[in-house]
């Protein structure tokens, strides 16, 4: 198997012909106040994020994160709130307003990637494209493989999802999101499937991408060194409320509530080692 182009190869720039929903209208970002119920668990949390801004959500399991990642999707609807995202209202309950998810501006690349495992990879990227912005074939796959390239796959379209390693298989998971125009990018743990090798090639390949984003990307992850690396700043989670945002200090520990032992029934988060991170940030 023939491994991915470096990381400096790749690039971000919309291929030609590509619709400009990503371009700078709406530049409210998003605004979110969520609140979901679930049983005895209640998320009731604010984010916003700006055009071009990566934020991350770090919490561990329970405090949270995935029901975030849900809502503004649209896979989950709010209990009380709202969000908006560049100025469009997608879930008001109060309103009666909610957008579904195959209607809503928003890219989402899950933690397993979920490409269609019977599709080669150009057909799992030109199917957005078909699906959501009503493109043809030709036009969708021409589109599709311009996205492959600029994330330094383009050699790997016709092989399907079991024949690439995980790196490529995220990097077109990435694609796919993103050939739609998207107004919210949401990442799920986006490298917490990877081995420790792979991790690391596409740390430092999204932390090139990411930036380059006109639109607000946030990052769902239990790992202090991913939010660190890659984020602009952090949301920490816990209990389905924000708390302190970690902060690392230079002997590579976090600081604030996050922690500290956790009493309320949720996990806050511990300790890390962020060398890795620190080197990171530095390259």
């Amino acid at each position: 198997m023939s491994s991915s182009p470096p990381v400096g190869e790749a690039r971000v720039d919309p291929p030609t012909g590509a619709p400009g929903g990503m371009s700078g209208s709406g530049g409210e970002g998003l605004r979110a106040r969520i609140v979901v119920r679930r049983g005895q668990f209640v998320l009731d949390v604010e984010v916003q994020a700006a055009q071009g801004e990566v934020v991350a959500v770090l919490g561990r399991s329970g405090a949270g994160k995935s029901t975030l990642l849900r809502t503004l999707a649209g896979l989950l609807p709010l209990d009380d709130g709202r969000i908006t995202l560049a100025g469009e209202v997608l879930d008001d309950p109060h309103e009666r307003r909610f957008v579904p998810s195959e209607k809503r501006p928003v890219g989402v690349v899950f933690q397993d990637y979920l490409l269609f495992p019977h599709l080669r990879a150009r057909d799992n990227v030109a199917f957005g494209l078909r699906a959501r912005l009503g493109h043809g074939r030709r036009q969708s796959r021409s589109q599709a493989e311009s996205w492959l390239a600029r994330f330094g796959v383009g050699d790997l379209a016709d092989r399907r999802p079991a024949a690439l390693s995980g790196g490529q298989a995220q990097r077109v998971a990435l694609a796919r999101a993103l050939a739609t125009q998207p107004r919210l990018l949401l990442l799920d743990e986006p490298l917490s499937a990877l081995d420790t090798s792979t991790r690391a090639e596409v740390r430092a390949f999204l932390r090139d991408v990411l930036p380059a984003l006109p639109a607000p990307v946030l990052i769902v992850t239990h790992d202090p060194v991913d939010a660190e690396v890659l984020a602009d700043r952090t949301i920490a989670l816990a209990s389905g409320h924000k708390v302190q945002a970690a902060v690392v200090t230079p002997a590579g520990r976090s600081t604030d509530a996050l922690s500290a032992p956790d009493t309320t029934g949720s996990c806050g988060v511990a300790s890390t080692d962020v060398g890795e991170a620190a080197a990171a940030k530095g390259n």
